[in-house]
């Protein structure tokens, strides 16, 4: 009878678990994304330029044209626009657009309180 012998010389690894947040997460989301970088610069861009700019503009103007949310839509649509322009990665653009669509639903918010 054959027998098979095996070296008993291992190692006892132990499996952490990470502890992740949801913003740790998305941030690495954003860096996998690389490989659709110029995907996410069309998408970011006229999502910015054709639909969240006008609908907070719009909200703006028809509720009295306050300069200040003015100035605020066009800070929103400047930042996705220069970091798309300025072709930085995707962990920077992807933000920079979530950052304007959360500034332009705040300014449409605002913009209906005054």
């Amino acid at each position: 009878m054959n027998t098979i012998n095996y070296q008993s010389g291992y190692k006892h690894l132990t499996l952490k678990k990470i502890n992740e947040n949801p913003l740790s997460r998305f941030f690495a989301w954003t860096h996998r994304e690389e490989k659709n970088r110029i995907a996410w610069v069309g998408i970011s861009i006229t999502a910015m330029s054709a639909v969240f700019f006008p609908v907070t503009m719009s909200a703006i103007l028809f509720n009295g044209a306050i300069f200040k949310l003015i100035i605020g839509a066009m800070i929103s649509l400047a930042l996705v626009v220069i970091t798309n322009l300025a072709a930085l990665p995707t962990k920077y653009t992807i933000p920079a657009f979530v950052l304007g669509v959360v500034i332009d639903i705040v300014l449409i918010i605002v913009s209906f309180s005054h």
